[in-house]
């Protein structure tokens, strides 16, 4: 039989390293999704021979389409990719050459 205060601490734990994985998933979906963007701007100007920077796009439906085809989450919660999306455009420089909708959910 296990103690009360045990099974709490070992739910508590699951929860927690449950959450650290969402976490990692939602940064390695927003990641590719930002990797997407950028592939898809290069390969149009490369098609365009603009010699200026074109600006290309990432939005949270693109992570949110990430997750789902990477890693089957189905019900994230859309506030927290933006959350995540954020943080990972702006770690990942992306605002010199992409725009995300991420600031205005």
């Amino acid at each position: 039989m296990v103690p009360d205060f045990l099974r709490r601490r070992r739910k508590r734990r699951a929860d927690e390293r449950a959450a650290a994985h969402l976490d990692a998933q939602l940064r390695a979906a927003a990641d590719i999704a930002i990797s997407r963007a950028r592939r898809a701007l290069t390969r149009r100007m490369a098609e365009l021979a603009l010699p200026l920077p074109d600006r290309e796009r990432v939005d949270v439906q693109d992570v949110l389409a990430v997750a789902h085809e990477h890693f089957g989450l189905t019900d994230v919660d859309r506030e927290q990719a933006a959350t995540v999306l954020r943080a990972r455009f702006e770690t990942r420089t992306a605002a010199l050459d992409l725009d995300t909708d991420a600031y205005g959910d």
